[in-house]
């Protein structure tokens, strides 16, 4: 009897009603977009060097803040770059303060924990002064001074001193 009625049309056919397939549609759509995208963020995040990447020169933005970078920055030499053996110093117990706009990017520290600026009129005349003061971001607009050793060595006795 329902066939009947099919054959003859008195009943709507179930395969025109569209609403009925929205549902299974957009899930479709969700399960063939939704690996794609994940697959492609993936790819970015492992091959960054295979792909043009806008980067400011300024430190607006930087979130990678100064910590210790070793167990006596006064003392120790740890503020390093790649390739350079010689380390610096940090040259003061307080941040100081520069806008970060005025802040460029020098280079990244040896092991990547922190960028390295150095303020933008100093970017200028480096060259002529040989300035080696660079600064590490320890907050918004507040900055670390590394260098060279800004205080005494510490003391070594003459060898041939007499003795008291």
């Amino acid at each position: 009897m329902f066939a009947k009625r099919l054959a003859v049309g008195k009943m709507p056919v179930v395969t025109k009603n569209h609403q009925r397939g929205t549902p299974g549609l957009l899930l479709l759509i969700w399960a063939a977009v939704l690996p794609a995208a994940v697959l492609l963020a993936w790819r970015l995040d492992r091959h960054k060097g295979e792909f043009e990447w806008m980067e400011y020169p300024t430190a607006l933005g930087d979130t990678r803040y100064y910590t210790q970078l070793g167990n006596n920055d006064l003392y120790e030499p740890n503020l390093k770059f790649s390739g350079q053996s010689a380390g610096l110093y940090r040259r003061g117990m307080e941040a100081v303060q520069m806008l970060d706009e005025d802040m460029y990017k020098v280079a990244r520290e040896e092991q990547g924990r922190c960028l390295v600026y150095q303020p933008g009129q100093a970017l200028s005349t480096a060259k002529a002064t040989k300035s080696r003061l660079y600064y590490v971001k320890s907050g918004e607009d507040q900055y670390v001074e590394f260098g060279e050793r800004k205080f005494w060595p510490d003391y070594k006795p003459p060898k041939d001193a007499p003795a008291p």
